[in-house]
């Protein structure tokens, strides 16, 4: 079996671009770790083929997006989907096409690594839901073009875009508060896991605290039927919370049920509030009090930066984009 492009970049020490750039002699690689690259590739007897030499020279007008497509992430994550179409819509008016790709969290550094030594296409996107320090660590390495969609929760010099989660607890805290609420309950998902509604808790607390406030916090609920479940428990106190603001629509669901076997009304005996307007807050009775991001926004945001990203390779970015919105309905 020849040797690859990753065989030379290990035996060189440097990264598959660097291997890349100096094989096609490229004014950026120094003439002395061009030869010695040279050397080893003859060495090893490399012998790069037509497509990869065609990939070096041009660009193939293709952005991959890696992100856990397993079944049922479309109600698990509908999000998932807003920003891909965000991201598509983009890339097409500019004459790029988008190829999703199902990529695990556990093999997620060794699929990710080998889709770049592929050169299937100019740039990768990342969600974050299957990023580890693993594969921060790929990505570092080899200097391919990427961006994450989603803040890393550990420090590091990658690409990444994504929503002040923090900015809509704010938001939902400060509107509570306004509204005259104080016995507030938040359900939100694994403590070890929900980075999204930990931050959006961070916020949350950020206001409450500065009114000397506190809110209970039930953490662990991730489906309809576990909200279901503690909103009957929640529901069966000699005091009963003034609200319950859920992570997102699943959990709100559940307690409504709850809520309307209980015989109790919704807003007049206990408010509900939710995080994200998608996909049934608009469709319940009552409608519910949201608030919003637009991720569709953040698509295209993310596919106009890597278009960026692969005219100037050393561009970087670690920003929020859009801003969350209130939509005040019935159900507060």
């Amino acid at each position: 079996m020849s040797a690859t492009i990753y065989d030379l970049a290990e035996a060189a020490g440097v990264s598959i671009s660097t291997v890349s750039k100096a094989l096609n002699d490229s004014y950026s690689i120094s003439e002395k770790t061009k030869k010695r690259i040279r050397e080893i590739a003859d060495s090893m007897g490399y012998k790069p083929n037509a497509r990869a030499r065609s990939f070096a020279r041009r660009k193939n007008g293709i952005i991959l997006f890696a992100a856990d497509l397993s079944r049922g992430v479309g109600f698990e994550n509908p999000h998932m989907f807003e920003i891909v179409t965000g991201v598509d819509r983009y890339l097409d008016e500019k004459g790029y096409s988008l190829i999703l790709k199902h990529v695990t969290k556990d093999a997620a550094p060794e699929s990710v690594k080998e889709l770049m030594l592929s050169e299937e296409a100019d740039g990768i996107i990342i969600h974050a839901g299957i990023l580890t320090k693993q594969l921060a660590f790929v990505l570092g390495k080899e200097q391919y073009p990427h961006l994450i969609i989603g803040k890393p929760d550990f420090a590091n010099t990658l690409s990444w875009i994504d929503v002040s989660h923090e900015s809509a607890g704010q938001i939902a805290a400060n509107y509570l508060l306004d509204k005259g609420y104080r016995r507030i309950v938040f359900l939100m998902g694994d403590a070890k896991e929900d980075q999204i509604s930990l931050r959006r808790l961070d916020g949350i607390n950020m206001v409450f605290e500065e009114e000397e406030l506190s809110i209970e916090t039930i953490a662990g609920i991730t489906n309809y039927e576990e909200s279901r479940v503690i909103a009957e428990e929640i529901l069966r106190r000699d005091q009963i919370p003034e609200v319950i603001l859920c992570t997102n629509n699943y959990l709100a669901m559940g307690c409504m049920q709850s809520i309307r076997t209980e015989k109790l009304s919704i807003p007049e005996d206990i408010a509900i509030m939710t995080f994200d307007n998608y996909p049934f807050s608009m469709l319940t009775v009552p409608t519910l009090t949201a608030i919003e991001v637009d991720m569709y926004d953040m698509g295209n945001q993310a596919a106009r930066f890597m278009l960026q990203k692969i005219k100037k390779p050393n561009l970087q970015t670690q920003s929020f984009c859009t801003t969350p919105i209130l939509l005040e309905r019935e159900s507060t």
